[in-house]
């Protein structure tokens, strides 16, 4: 009776307060001590347990730790879940009504396959488990890829998803349990330490940064949790030091704490991060994502793709790319136009590619649908016709947008012209803002430009809220993103802001909204803003290349002043990345895709939310079904 009225009153005072205390736990696991690893969770559970925090969240192979060469070497540190380290921490949140999550090597007992799992413990007991599901080479010597899909446990403290390490290098290993109404993603890694003495920096990139600039754009609180310390593999004369890091971010995407970072010298020790999150607290980002994103329009998502790719353009591009970046005089197209035209022929360097911003002649306007016929335009109209005369006059590829009216309706319409002036490809923005869609028809294709430089996508304005849009394009092979803006930073994107210590300076900067379309698509993506226009946009045009983080080419980003700004770089290069294109499309798990591309009414998706498992849900005469 005691027990049950303490477990109502923790139900009820979480539910008059969405804060809650969390912690992440950077863990120093022993290789072969699978009874002193439990032993030190369960101290470690208890100490944040008495703190008060709700949810503990510990690191990938908090039982085991990593430093094994085979299923033999393994075998010792093997757990079942539920088993004997579920069974010791049931104990504890039993006792302090909290939530621990912790990552086990995991033997099944029916079929004696490994699984990289994590499992949740709760105030009752044992709750369920995540099997990882994209396994990098080191993984894959002995363990098996993840066939639970992508559970979300629903709990007092909020509904909790679960994602293990090198899953963050798909994005879907992200969305998928967001769609599922994830409040909380814990998230634990075992990322080493990777220097870069190669640099002159004494700076160090680890996993766990991959998730610094993910919080805000899926509107998640992330709770992650790195091994500290050195293992050793003698077998391979191998020493890795851990990053440690563990890290908090609210749904706003503000790092709330981060533990200390470990260096190529001087590992961290064991430590935990506490920090207080608001479960309740909107996110405007996450709704507008919610509300616009188009399913239909994502089918790519289900096609596999091997390692040989014949939609890829491998062949490297030396790409020099004016961002024009400027003030306009709102409506005036004659002025704008000339502006431009002045700020390219001051350009004395040689380039290839021009890029212009959002409805690029007009300038920032509030179109309407009472005053669209104003500025709308027909194809071959005034607008198009200057703008492909810029491209032909300057021997360039030219990227320029505009309001259309075509046969009565109106679009938001990017077009692309070579250096003869011709017309290479349309786009029509397929995700249209609550405003656009009072005038504008949505445009139903996601077209990839052939081009000399590689294969060219684009976005326009705040479709880059939409994270699946970036990795359509990533599985169409995109080589470039191109994104005309009018950004003031009103409604989406913040700074870049990672935990210090993760990445060089250098690198910790931008936009985290561009900065994550590059990282997640792995194609060169490049912004052309406005500045001072009418809604005091910010400028900060920019390139942002493959893996922003990793130090190799960090930002590069105009000032606030107008400009055409030159970016030059060369497509598929060999650069040492952490991932790159070919690889994230051929390693990700497609069985798992298919909710990304349903109607979310449908019947085929509602069961898909009340179903673990990937593999048994959607038969086909669910498919499409309302």
């Amino acid at each position: 009776m005691k027990k049950l009225l303490l477990t109502l009153l923790f139900m009820t005072a979480l539910a008059q307060a969405a804060e809650i205390k969390v912690a992440a736990v950077s863990f120093d696991p022993q290789p072969h001590q699978l009874d002193n690893n439990i032993t030190g969770i369960i101290n470690s559970a208890t100490i944040a347990a008495q703190k008060g925090a709700k949810l503990i969240v510990f690191p990938e192979h908090a039982s085991s730790g990593f430093a094994y060469v085979s299923l033999s070497d393994v075998s010792s540190s093997l757990d079942t879940i539920p088993g004997k380290l579920t069974n010791a921490l049931a104990k504890i949140t039993m006792k302090y009504h909290t939530y621990v999550v912790v990552g086990i090597q995991e033997k099944d007992p029916v079929t004696d396959t490994v699984y990289n799992s994590a499992a949740l413990v709760g105030p009752n007991g044992y709750i369920g488990k995540y099997r990882k599901n994209q396994l990098n080479s080191a993984n894959n010597v002995w363990e098996t890829p993840g066939n639970l899909g992508f559970p979300v446990f629903d709990t007092e403290i909020g509904k909790i998803g679960l994602i293990i390490c090198y899953d963050d290098s798909q994005l879907q290993s992200m969305i998928l349990p967001n769609l599922r109404g994830a409040d909380i993603l814990a998230y634990p890694t075992g990322a080493g330490v990777l220097p870069k003495a190669d640099l002159g920096s004494n700076e160090n990139h680890s996993t766990i940064v991959n998730m610094a600039t993910i919080p805000g754009w899926l509107g998640m609180n992330v709770v992650a949790a790195d091994i500290t310390g050195v293992e050793s593999i003698p077998q391979y004369n191998v020493v890795v030091p851990f990053m440690g890091a563990s890290s908090i971010w609210d749904n706003r995407g503000n790092t709330l704490n981060s533990a200390p970072a470990s260096t190529w010298t001087k590992p961290t020790t064991p430590t935990i991060t506490y920090a207080t999150i608001d479960v309740g607290k909107p996110n405007p980002q996450k709704e507008f994502w919610l509300k616009h994103r188009r399913p239909e329009l994502y089918k790519v998502y289900n096609y596999h793709r091997s390692p040989i790719d014949h939609n890829a353009d491998l062949k490297p591009s030396q790409v020099s790319a004016l961002l024009v970046q400027y003030k306009p005089q709102t409506g005036d197209i004659e002025a704008n136009y000339n502006k431009i035209e002045k700020l390219i022929t001051n350009q004395t360097q040689v380039f290839n590619l021009v890029v212009l911003p959002y409805n690029s002649f007009i300038g920032n306007v509030d179109i309407t649908k009472n005053n669209v016929a104003k500025y709308a335009e027909n194809l071959h109209g005034n607008s198009y016709t200057m703008a492909a005369n810029l491209a032909k006059k300057y021997r360039t590829y030219l990227l320029f947008s505009m309001p259309e009216i075509d046969n009565g309706k109106y679009y938001e319409t990017a077009i692309m012209f070579d250096s003869n002036g011709k017309q290479v490809g349309i786009y029509r923005k397929a995700h249209l803002n609550d405003i656009e869609q009072t005038w504008a028809s949505a445009g139903n294709d996601l077209p990839i430009f052939k081009t000399e430089m590689g294969r060219i996508a684009v976005m326009l304005n705040d479709e880059t809220r939409i994270p699946e849009l970036t990795e359509v394009y990533e599985l169409q092979r995109a080589n470039l993103i191109l994104i005309p803006v009018a950004y003031n930073q009103k409604d989406y994107g913040g700074d870049v802001n990672i935990p210090k210590g993760l990445v060089p300076d250098d690198s910790n900067r931008g936009m985290y909204v561009w900065y994550n379309i590059a990282k997640y698509s792995q194609a060169y993506t490049l912004v052309a803003n406005y500045i001072n226009g009418a809604h005091h946009d910010i400028g900060q045009s920019a390139l942002y290349s493959l893996v922003p983080e990793e130090g190799y080419y960090p930002p590069r980003i105009a000032l606030n002043t107008e400009t055409a700004y030159l970016v030059n770089f060369t497509t598929n290069t060999n650069n040492t990345y952490w991932t790159n294109q070919q690889d994230k499309v051929a390693e990700r798990r497609y069985d798992q895709a298919l909710p990304l591309t349903l109607d979310m009414q449908s019947k085929c998706f509602q069961e898909w939310l009340n179903n673990s498992s990937s593999r048994e849900i959607c038969n086909s005469n669910l498919l499409g079904s309302h």
